[in-house]
């Protein structure tokens, strides 16, 4: 028994990509833009694929969608794609780092859950009035 758990226990360790941003109170709005930072370490793979993720349906009827395909895990951190339809909005969200598009259930890492809000812009307008 403390075998498999020694070697389970080196197989989770094996690949450390950790995903420090969104998560939490650091969320995403609608009208970004929105990064994913993460840390890595030099035995995990070069690439994944950022998937937005909500179980709840009523927030996101299409779970996984993918934000980022083919992703350099050495640069740290990406500007996210909204996925298809636009941002949505609500809380429970999370980024996972799945292995390739794929393979979306193979996860590499999975961020804390953070919530998406909308945006409130203000707009300008003015007038112009010419001389007749």
């Amino acid at each position: 028994m403390r075998v498999v758990a020694a070697i389970l226990l080196s197989v989770s360790s094996a690949f450390a990509y950790q995903v420090t941003s969104p998560g939490g109170s650091q969320g995403w709005t609608t009208s970004g833009p929105n990064y994913l930072t993460w840390n890595r370490v030099s035995t995990d793979p070069l690439n994944f694929t950022a998937v937005l993720t909500n179980t709840n349906t009523t927030v996101m009827p299409i779970n996984n969608q993918v934000l980022n395909a083919l992703v350099d895990g050495t640069v740290g951190t990406i500007q996210c794609n909204p996925p298809s339809g636009g941002w949505p909005t609500g809380d429970g969200f999370r980024v996972n780092l799945a292995q390739d598009a794929e393979h979306l259930d193979s996860l590499l890492a999975q961020s804390d859950q953070f919530s998406i809000t909308g945006s409130t812009t203000t707009g300008t307008s003015t007038s112009t009035t010419s001389a007749s």
